[in-house]
C-alpha cells in the first residue's frame, strides 16, 4: 500500500465527519417549544422515521419524563420514567385551560402518562389521595370518563 494512502483516506473522512457532527448539533439546536414550554433539560431528541420525534429529558422539580411528538409538531404523549411519576402541574401549560378549569381536574395528582388523542385528553396517574386514576377528558374541558381505584 502506497504510504500517503491512509492520509488521502482519511483527508475524504473528516469533511463527511464533519457533516455528520454538524448536523447532530443543528438537530439539538432546533428543538420543539415543548421543551422550553416544560422547562425540560437533559434533553435527547431522537426522529421516528416520518412520524415525528421523541425527546427524553428532566422536568425543572427532576422526574425524568418521555415527550412524543407528531410529525407536525404537536405534543401526542408525555411518560414518566419511573413509577413516582411527575406533578400534573409540570405540565399543565400543554394542558388546554377548558380542562384545567373542569371541577374534575386532578390539580393535586402525579401522573404517570398524559396522552393526545385527537380532540381528547388521557391521563394516568395517581390523585392527591394516592389513589390511582385514569381520566378521559374532552379539549373542551367536559369529563368523558374517570375510573378511580378504591
Amino acid at each position: 500500500m502506497h504510504p500517503f494512502r491512509p492520509l488521502a483516506l482519511a483527508a475524504l473522512a473528516l469533511p463527511l465527519l464533519a457533516a455528520s457532527l454538524s448536523a447532530q448539533d443543528a438537530s439539538s439546536a432546533a428543538l420543539p417549544d415543548v421543551v422550553a414550554q416544560l422547562g425540560l433539560t437533559e434533553v435527547e431528541a431522537h426522529s421516528h422515521r416520518g412520524e415525528g420525534r421523541h425527546l427524553q429529558g428532566r422536568l425543572p422539580e427532576g422526574a425524568w419524563v418521555e415527550v412524543d411528538l407528531h410529525r407536525d409538531g404537536r405534543v401526542e404523549e408525555v411518560e414518566a420514567h419511573d413509577g413516582d411519576g411527575f406533578p400534573i402541574a409540570a405540565v399543565a401549560a400543554l394542558v388546554p385551560e377548558a380542562v384545567r378549569a373542569s371541577p374534575s381536574f386532578p390539580a393535586e395528582a402525579r401522573l404517570h402518562k398524559l396522552d393526545w388523542d385527537g380532540d381528547r385528553i388521557e391521563i394516568e396517574g395517581r390523585d392527591g389521595e394516592g389513589r390511582e386514576f385514569e381520566a378521559e377528558f374532552a379539549t373542551d374541558g367536559r369529563l368523558i370518563e374517570m375510573d378511580v381505584e378504591d
